[in-house]
């Protein structure tokens, strides 16, 4: 089967993508609430249309959700809050029963340590910016770990590191399309057509065939999502 998963970010996106879905044979979505957001409180009105989404057959997961302590001049949300919203997104994703995306940047201890409140749930580190080490926290805890270009930048040394050696049966990989382009397009917008840049790059770092990462993270893809089993 062929299939493309939408991120959900917010309220303005969230039901856009379920429309979509429902419209697009083989797009599947996610409904989230980023850490960016977390400054605006979540009422009740929209935890009940979280939680009726997150029921729709065609939503895969919950996420983006997660922790950003990434401070910016336009991204300044205190951490408190920023956990509150998560331990709310992680019991609304057990409750449902659906994995989890996360987002997690400069925050990882912190993130590890409120998903151990959260024990059985699956999902996926999206985006992986840590390294072997952390890497290791995530799989012990039976996360897959997924790569963006960034694994393409000569710099990116702890993302590379963790791709070379991370069990090929815990591996996604992914776009974040607009974002992130491969090397070879920096600068530029990303599109899911550069991911076989991507691909191939982990390949030449672990001495296989892009046809046996594309795959593998396939098989993975459609393991943890239910891409089977989605409406």
């Amino acid at each position: 089967m062929q299939a493309v998963i939408n991120i959900g970010d917010d309220a303005s996106d969230n039901r856009p993508g379920v429309e979509l879905a429902e419209q697009i044979p083989g797009l599947r979505t996610t409904i989230g609430r980023h850490p960016h957001s977390a400054d605006q409180p979540v009422s009740a009105d929209e935890r009940r249309e979280l939680r009726k989404l997150a029921t729709h057959p065609s939503v895969v997961a919950v996420g983006e959700i997660g922790l950003d302590y990434h401070f910016t001049e336009y991204h300044r949300t205190p951490a408190q809050p920023q956990a509150q919203l998560f331990r709310l997104m992680l019991d609304l994703a057990q409750e449902v029963g659906k994995p989890v995306v996360l987002h997690t940047r400069d925050a990882f201890p912190d993130l590890i340590a409120i998903l151990d409140e959260f024990p059985g749930l699956r999902g996926v580190f999206h985006c992986f910016s840590g390294n072997s080490a952390i890497a290791a926290e995530a799989l012990s805890r039976g996360y897959y770990i997924s790569f963006a270009g960034t694994v393409t930048y000569p710099t990116a040394h702890g993302v590379i590191g963790a791709a070379s050696i991370i069990p090929l049966d815990r591996m996604l990989v992914e776009t974040d399309s607009p974002f992130l382009p491969p090397q070879s397009r920096r600068g530029k917008p990303n599109a899911p057509r550069y991911l076989v840049e991507t691909v191939e790059r982990i390949a030449a770092l672990r001495g296989s065939t892009a046809a046996e990462i594309g795959a593998a993270t396939r098989d993975n893809a459609i393991d943890l999502f239910r891409l089977n089993h989605a409406g």
